[in-house]
């Protein structure tokens, strides 16, 4: 069997309709039309419209991706009855500016693709799915594979899934489908310094004068 993926093996392909808001909404705290979040409050005019799908890889124990999270290369389960250690929620793809970042958490950092990557020995596949919107996965380790639940805030399913066989096969065609990286300007290249964390304005001078010594442009 050289299957590589399979949609919808769990049945998890939901969907949820655009519906007419109600003249009244008493007490919306379930957030069906709205949700408020240090004050500031995100209207909802059309309900709820997340999505959800699963999509699975015979005989894979390992796969890859959902970056940007400080975890094991290897994805972990999400889920009390896989066959990894498992970490205590879904993976977050949800841009965060985190500082002192917790290591083998869930959430997400500086960067959201919701990417994966499932390799076995003589098969590399990826799924990538295009949508934008606040997501979570859940990977499940199985003796005869591994599966992955997707669901989304919002949008389409548009789904693309790459074949291989090997892994760089695997990242040509992801580029076809999201654009390579493109090449820096020259003058962007070198050291660069990060602006947070000084504790004052002699400490910023220390670090500007370590440039001169060093011979640091």
């Amino acid at each position: 069997d050289n299957t590589v993926a399979v949609f919808n093996d769990l049945q998890k392909l939901h969907m949820e309709a655009r519906r007419p808001k109600p003249a009244e909404v008493p007490n919306d705290v379930s957030g069906l039309w709205s949700e408020t979040f240090n004050g500031h409050t995100d209207s909802k005019p059309e309900g709820p419209t997340s999505v959800s799908l699963d999509v699975s890889f015979p005989d894979v124990q390992n796969v890859y991706g959902l970056p940007e999270r400080a975890t094991s290369f290897s994805l972990k389960d999400t889920t009390s009855g896989g066959g990894k250690a498992a970490v205590s929620e879904p993976y977050r793809l949800y841009n965060l500016d985190v500082f002192e970042y917790l290591h083998e958490s869930p959430f997400g950092l500086y960067g959201s693709i919701p990417y994966v990557v499932a390799h076995k020995p003589g098969q590399t596949a990826g799924v990538f799915w295009l949508n934008a919107a606040e997501m979570y996965v859940d990977v499940e380790h199985y003796t005869k594979g591994t599966s992955t639940h997707w669901y989304a805030e919002s949008g389409i399913v548009d789904l693309f899934v790459f074949t291989g066989p090997t892994a760089s096969d695997v990242m040509r065609q992801y580029a076809v489908a999201a654009g390579g990286t493109a090449m820096p300007p020259l003058w962007s290249l070198g050291y660069h310094q990060c602006r947070w964390n000084y504790r004052d304005e002699a400490d910023v001078r220390m670090v500007d004068g370590g440039f001169d010594e060093h011979d640091i442009p």
